[in-house]
């Protein structure tokens, strides 16, 4: 009996992986970086050519990149709300991307990656972007994170972007810390948050699940490019925020390296929907914005918020020393909805007793 597509893919990505190395005594640590808006040709080893991101490019070649990855949403809320627990959208009920004052949130019985990793010993950690929720069990503490830092909405969550009267904050758990944060100091306080939240995770001899969130580069982007200034992007502003963003990602995984643990972590980058080519004019209305400091769907049609595969398809890099393939390049069909149930085997944590939509990559 032949097998199926996943399953084909499956046996050539992780042959040379020893299902023992799985369910060793020691569980493997996993940083998992959701980028915002980003476009599937965003960097250099999907065909960029002015970006410069060497960190990631190095992990795309030391490990898996794939090129038919999809999100089940081309837009943020709901695309987010499925990678987070493995199913579609609809099954949270947030269909949509919710604002301040929403009465959506996710539901407290969903089961999102952080809690079933937590039940397995994971010390679990969200920094950055959340906007699956702003209240009650909606909150990431209250979804298994046991640390959170960062923002409940987008940075554009303010005027002229978007007319609300709610201030922008950075939480620490669900304290407010800094009220109507500057773009340019994100990325930065990202990485400082990280690296402190995995060397006290290390020290305290726990295995950590990091959901990184970064706010860039998602519009506007002109002012968290103000941080590289003067020394600029080929690329220009979208490239200044892109290229932080990769120097911040090596800066952690140089923590990694250093307490050790590079070998017994799981890598994973990729994008909540593709770039918003099609912004409304609202988000040039600061006299900074610029329509090319969106990023590129690549060959493909579309872009955020159209069902076109410009809005769905982005990038999608894996690495595990030892485990992942060497510079493989992965084109059967997966999506964020099958990442929860990989890292439940990968981690030897128990699947949520819940309807599922995803389905492990590890499948033999």
């Amino acid at each position: 009996m032949q097998m199926n597509t996943k399953k084909k893919w499956a046996v050539l990505l992780f042959a040379c992986v020893l299902f023992t190395a799985i369910h060793a005594q020691k569980k493997p640590n996993i940083i998992l970086v959701l980028a915002d808006d980003m476009g599937y040709s965003d960097i250099g080893c999907y065909g960029n050519p002015l970006i410069s991101a060497p960190f990631l490019d190095a992990m795309a070649r030391k490990g898996v990149m794939a090129t038919n990855f999809v999100t089940t949403s081309p837009t943020c809320s709901p695309s987010r709300a499925s990678l987070l627990t493995g199913r579609y959208c609809t099954r949270s009920g947030i269909t949509y991307v919710i604002g301040p004052g929403s009465k959506i949130a996710m539901p407290d019985d969903e089961i999102t990656i952080a809690e079933m990793l937590r039940t397995a010993g994971y010390q679990t950690g969200a920094v950055g972007k959340w906007h699956v929720g702003d209240y009650g069990a909606g909150l990431p503490n209250n979804q298994g994170f046991d640390f959170f830092y960062g923002m409940m909405y987008s940075h554009d969550y303010r005027m002229p972007y978007v007319k609300s009267d709610t201030v922008i904050k950075i939480f620490r758990n669900a304290t407010p810390e800094i009220v109507s944060p500057h773009d340019s100091i994100l990325n930065k306080r990202y990485t400082k948050e990280s690296i402190d939240f995995i060397g006290k995770s290390i020290d305290n001899g726990k295995p950590f699940f990091l959901y990184l969130a970064h706010n860039m580069p998602h519009l506007p982007v002109a002012f968290g490019a103000m941080a590289q200034r003067p020394k600029s992007s080929a690329a220009g502003a979208l490239g200044d925020v892109i290229e932080d963003l990769d120097r911040g990602l090596a800066e952690i995984w140089k923590t990694v390296v250093k307490k050790g643990e590079a070998d017994n972590t799981i890598f994973i980058f990729t994008s909540d929907n593709g770039p918003w080519i099609n912004a409304p004019r609202r988000m040039y209305e600061d006299g900074f914005s610029k329509p090319y400091h969106v990023g590129a769907a690549g060959i493909f049609k579309g872009s955020k918020g159209t069902s076109y595969e410009g809005g769905h398809r982005v990038p999608f890099i894996i690495y595990w020393s030892k485990h992942t393939l060497e510079n493989a390049v992965l084109t059967s069909p997966i999506s964020n909805i099958d990442i929860l149930p990989t890292l439940a085997q990968w981690a030897g944590a128990g699947l949520p007793n819940k309807t599922l939509d995803g389905e492990s990559i590890f499948s033999f």
